[in-house]
């Protein structure tokens, strides 16, 4: 066992941090992982597929942010002694832009939801996550904004056209 884990394990004793409270904090990081990586990659290609040039940089924008927020997830995981789970293929489903943008929006909404009980289920046994979460959540909030600000900017009928 390396000095750091042995520590964190000592740690953990020592402020009466169960196995219960780890394995939640464990769940939440691999979700929010799959959560993230799989945003990342349909904002990706949703982007491919958008017709305004300023949209699609602004989308690719948005996917690196998400990616990013995966490998802020990723350390964390890994310093917990776990490993990163499996990630599945994500493939684009039919639709206009503006379907895709609508999609992205009530998908960053979900997720915004989701990460405010996250933050307050591992508030006060990993403050550190619950930041982690936070600043992930504070993007998130950024990108709702300025995926509403496309849609209104957008025709909807724009891609049913092309």
């Amino acid at each position: 066992m390396s000095l750091k884990t042995e520590f964190t394990h000592w740690l953990r004793g020592l402020l009466d941090i169960g196995d219960e409270a780890r394995r939640t904090v464990l769940d939440i990081l691999r979700q929010r992982y799959l959560d993230e990586t799989e945003h990342a990659e349909k904002l990706r290609q949703h982007a491919e597929k958008l017709h305004y040039p300023q949209f699609r940089n602004e989308l690719l924008h948005i996917a690196a942010q998400e990616a990013e927020h995966t490998q802020w997830i990723a350390k964390k995981l890994v310093a917990l002694g776990d490993r990163l789970p499996e990630v599945r293929e994500i493939h684009l489903k039919e639709g206009s832009s503006w379907k895709h943008l609508l999609n992205d929006l009530e998908e960053k909404s979900r997720c915004a939801g989701d990460l405010m009980a996250q933050i307050r289920t591992v508030q006060s046994d990993y403050p550190n996550i619950a930041a982690l979460l936070q600043r992930i959540s504070e993007d998130e909030k950024k990108h709702c904004d300025k995926i509403r600000e496309m849609l209104m900017r957008s025709d909807a009928f724009a891609g049913s056209l092309a």
